[in-house]
């Protein structure tokens, strides 16, 4: 049996990282997302990103989006 957790809307997500003063760069399967010259993480082009992703995005680039 599953349990899935809220979801997140990828724009809403890249907006604040965005806001938060990060970089982002268009990949072939990904948005990555850098602070300067370092890479952070890496954002699917699903529209809506798991609860569980989203945490993980978080703790890698130290935004909180949730």
């Amino acid at each position: 049996m599953h349990i899935y957790g809220a979801h997140m809307k990828r724009r809403d997500m890249l907006k604040k990282l965005q806001e938060a003063g990060l970089t982002l760069k268009e990949g072939g399967s990904h948005t990555k997302v850098y602070r300067g010259d370092a890479y952070l993480s890496a954002v699917s082009r699903q529209t809506e990103i798991a609860e569980t992703v989203v945490r993980a995005i978080e703790k890698q680039t130290g935004v909180k989006l949730i």
